[in-house]
């Protein structure tokens, strides 16, 4: 196992690994490499380029196969995956700091470790040579090699004297990554090493700070996953301790305070940039429990170095009036008593003059409305002012706004550790990402967890096992003087009374994100007050922005909800409210696909809105089966099928008609039973998984023939054959499907021989029998033709392509698909033009014409990246994959 991220760093020296480049000329090199993070190891980009084998040694001396993920070769770095180590699954990242190189400075706590050459044993030939770890200890001068904007790491330790003119017994140190102590002395990153000049003596080593690298991947998947947005400047400047404040209430800074560097930053700036010139005002809102108060007062700490007059905080909520605040500044002035102005008025100059004395950070806590802060703020520059606010408190003129979200999980995760220790984390780590995925990420919610866990000195897991009942959770979360259902509370009751309501009605929602459309139709309220309520709820952030024209609840606020409803509404109301909501999806649903071939063409709003609702709408039956709203499932689920198989999502398919053929089963409703029942068969033989579909045919049949409707008796009888064909047994599935052709014959039913002719040449190109397909299908399309059916044709057109592909007749394949081409690009059914567009591509690989192919299969894959089918995605690029770069023909 890895060891884990310790504050001061001990727990780091088991990340590093050796980086094995194995040359297309078939030698190896040997270089440094530093585990940052779950499977991302960072090192230079000289140890990876051109490489034909890549490998990441432990120090365990296990070896996994490594991928480059990124390579900034004028930087020189690399970040490789090494996705094979499963050990590596819950390595949290290291932290990430930047060297500050605008005044003269030494970082004088630094370290680095890596495989140098002067380590290295002999191994067995041809493989990999083996070095042993060095640690490298020193500093490093801020103000050297300004000019190449590198930085130069000053070791403390001597490796023996290099073997040859220059040549280093330090090669191999490159990729190794550089750490720097910086607050609470914890490790941060700063750096990598790159190269040593042998002329430079053996203590230089050349370092690439991670600045760059960090700025221009912050964005990227791995770089929030690092958290490369929050990097901190070292080094530090001196705490409060060396700039004592004249006037400072502030808390205590906490020692556990976590993250939220990069909002840290950002605030110090906007407060102090131009406090010359104008007084800087500072909102930082978000949602109830996300830490604006902890944070603000850790602001304050850290500019003591600049308002060394007065940092005062005043709780506003807590004063009655904007004036009884302001007495409770001057009294930390030191006025009180008689020496308190008597007079408003004069209060309010002595108040203005007190804050002209010198540098002050005022910070207003609490603030709900504009008037309460207005009377308080500074008049004249010098003092600056951090506002925080359930609101954006938007009619304060001249203030930068800053938003506070809950932690990331593994932002949160650090901060429950510190609490309760990192013994008890590493004890059982994955009930501790469990408990913080079930507190979203809210500060107030984890600090509560985790001190009752040390108060208590309970198991995580039995902890974890009290979270996940969701009726408790947030009563679990009460603590002696604070908790996260009192807080809600405070932002609830602030509501119009129709807003609240509104508010209670989203507990009703079972998905994760929501529109206003669905909130209208929940709420029972016209459109433009639900636009109205929802931009309340935002100024309030007891709803977020989940993207345009939704949003989102933060999951304990969900809860806070449906108690709310529980508590305020009869369960009459409640029900209402959640069939209401299932109602409008059910209804937009129905009315893109009860449109004439919907089924096999959804329309495309239809295919737009689903890729943003799928998951709503399986969230949203799965709560319906719970709630035994049977009819809401079936006529939901009917709905779904052309979707999910337009975009051949069978997962979804199974997960959705599972549910369907217990309501309708529930309900008596054969022919919906009916549908459902084939469909999850046909979704679970697609999955691979045939033995189970075997008793859904079987029953599928039961229910078929008591509805004495041969039409949908043959439908049945020929998936039933598919099933066969599946199993490899096409004998039993021609059997089934002369069954079906007996009855579209006794039916005269033209267009189900013609539907089911494809089926048969399948079962015909599964025996061999090609000819026989070819047969039965030239002489289905020209009854097809001669009834001017021109799907018909088209459907035995493609299938016949098939069977001429198998008899080697290639030119007449590409000429009877071509009609097929046609009409599928006429339809604008991207979904069939993709097939079309393969089974071209096989004719023309089949044929020894790769280059013909390429085209073929690049633009079905398009379209089929186009309408989310990731199985077909994956099967088509693994063709495009196997044809020869050269696209030539075969020989």
């Amino acid at each position: 196992m890895v060891s884990r991220t310790s504050p001061d760093g001990s727990g780091l020296t088991h990340r590093a690994v050796e980086v094995l480049r194995l040359s297309h000329g078939g030698g190896w090199n040997v270089g440094s490499g530093f585990l940052v993070g779950r499977q991302w190891v960072l090192s230079a980009a000289h140890n990876v380029l051109d490489a034909a084998v890549l490998l990441v040694r432990r120090v365990d001396e296990s070896e996994h196969p490594a991928e480059m993920v990124m390579v900034d070769e004028i930087g020189d770095v690399a970040l490789l995956a090494v996705p094979g180590d499963a050990s590596l699954a819950d390595l949290p990242p290291v932290r990430f700091a930047r060297v500050d190189r605008s005044r003269v400075a030494v970082i004088d706590e630094c370290w680095t470790v890596g495989f140098p050459r002067w380590k290295e044993r002999k191994g067995q030939p041809g493989s990999a040579p083996q070095r042993e770890s060095a640690q490298v200890d020193g500093e490093i001068p801020t103000g050297s090699n300004l000019r190449t904007s590198l930085l130069e790491l000053r070791g403390r330790s001597m490796p023996r004297s290099s073997g040859g003119r220059g040549s280093s017994e330090w090669q191999g140190m490159s990729g190794a990554v550089v750490f720097a102590r910086g607050p609470a002395g914890r490790a941060y990153a700063v750096g990598l090493v790159t190269e040593h000049h042998a002329p430079q003596g053996s203590s230089v080593l050349t370092v690439a700070p991670l600045d760059r690298w960090a700025d221009a991947t912050q964005r990227t998947p791995w770089g929030r996953e690092l958290g490369l947005g929050a990097l901190i400047d070292l080094p530090r400047p001196d705490d409060a301790a060396a700039f004592p404040s004249g006037h400072m209430n502030l808390r205590r800074s906490l020692p556990d305070f976590t993250d939220r560097d990069e909002t840290i930053e950002e605030a110090k700036a906007l407060l102090t940039d131009r406090l010359t010139e104008t007084c800087p005002l500072v909102v930082l809102h978000g949602m109830a429990g996300v830490g604006k108060t902890e944070l603000a007062n850790e602001i304050g700490h850290r500019l003591a170095a600049t308002f060394t007059h007065a940092r005062i905080r005043v709780d506003v909520a807590a004063a009655a009036t904007a004036d009884a605040a302001m007495v409770e500044v001057l009294a930390e002035f030191g006025l009180s008593g008689d020496e308190l102005p008597r007079d408003p008025a004069k209060r309010r100059r002595e108040y203005q003059s007190r804050l002209r004395q010198g540098p002050s950070l005022l910070l207003l806590d609490n603030v709900s409305e504009a008037r309460q802060a207005g009377p308080l703020l500074p008049e004249s520059p010098g003092t600056a002012v951090i506002v925080t606010s359930r609101t954006t408190l938007a009619s304060v003129d001249g203030a930068d706004r800053l938003r506070l979200d809950p932690l990331p999980d593994p932002d949160g995760l650090r901060l429950f550790e510190r609490i309760v220790g990192a013994g008890a984390v590493d004890a059982d780590r994955p009930s501790a990402n469990k408990i913080v995925q079930l507190l979203a990420g809210l500060p107030l919610a984890i600090r509560i967890a985790a001190a009752q866990l040390v108060m208590r000195r309970g198991s995580l897991a039995r902890y974890l096992s009290d979270l996940m009942d969701e009726t408790r959770r947030i009563s679990r979360l009460e603590g002696e003087d604070r908790g996260v259902r009192s807080s809600f509370e405070l932002s609830y009751r602030s509501l119009r009374p129709d807003t609240a309501r509104l508010f209670r009605r989203l507990g009703v929602l079972p998905g994760r994100d929501f529109t206003a459309g669905v909130v209208a139709r929940t709420g029972d309220v016209g459109d433009e007050d639900a636009e109205r309520m929802l931009g309340e709820l935002m100024d309030r952030h007891l709803i977020e922005v989940a993207g345009e024209d939704r949003y989102r609840l933060h999951d304990l606020l969900r809860l806070y909800a449906k108690e709310r409803m529980a508590d305020e509404e009869s369960p009459s109301d409640r029900r209402d409210a959640f069939r209401r909501s299932l109602s409008w999806y059910g209804d937009l649903l129905h009315e893109w696909m009860s449109r004439p071939g919907a089924h096999e063409q959804p329309p495309a709003e239809a295919i737009a809105w689903f890729a943003h609702e799928s998951l709503n709408v399986q969230a949203g039956l799965r709560a319906a089966a719970d709630a035994e709203e049977h009819e809401l499932v079936v006529r939901i689920a009917e709905s779904l099928y052309g979707l999910l198989f337009y975009r051949a999502h069978w997962e979804e398919m199974e997960a959705v008609k599972d549910l369907a053929v217990r309501a309708a089963r529930h309900v008596g409703d054969a022919p919906a039973e009916l549908g459902s029942l084939v469909h999850l068969a046909e979704a679970r033989r697609i999955l691979g998984r045939p033995t189970e579909a075997v008793p859904l045919y079987e029953r599928a049949l039961d229910v078929v023939r008591s509805m004495d409707d041969p039409g949908k008796e043959a439908w049945v009888l020929t998936h039933f054959g598919d099933f066969q064909c599946d199993l490899d047994r096409p004998e039993q599935a021609l059997e089934r499907y002369a069954e079906a052709q007996a009855i579209f014959q006794a039916r005269d039913d033209a267009g189900g021989e013609t539907w089911l002719a494809a089926h048969i040449a399948d079962a015909h190109r599964q025996l061999g029998q090609h000819a026989d397909a070819a047969r039965v299908l030239e002489q289905t399309m020209a009854t097809a033709e001669r009834r001017g059916d021109r799907e018909g044709v088209v459907w035995c057109a493609w299938h016949l392509a098939l069977a001429y592909d198998g008899l080697g007749r290639f030119a007449d394949a590409e000429e009877v698909l071509g009609p097929a081409i046609d009409f599928h690009r006429e339809m604008r059914n991207k979904a069939g033009l993709a097939t079309m567009l393969c089974i071209l591509g096989d004719v023309h690989r089949h044929a020894g014409r790769l280059s013909d192919a390429r085209p073929a299969y690049s633009e079905a894959l398009d379209l089929l990246i186009e309408i989310d089918a990731p199985s077909r995605v994956r099967e088509v690029r693994e063709l495009l994959a196997s044809l020869p770069r050269d696209g030539g023909h075969r020989p």
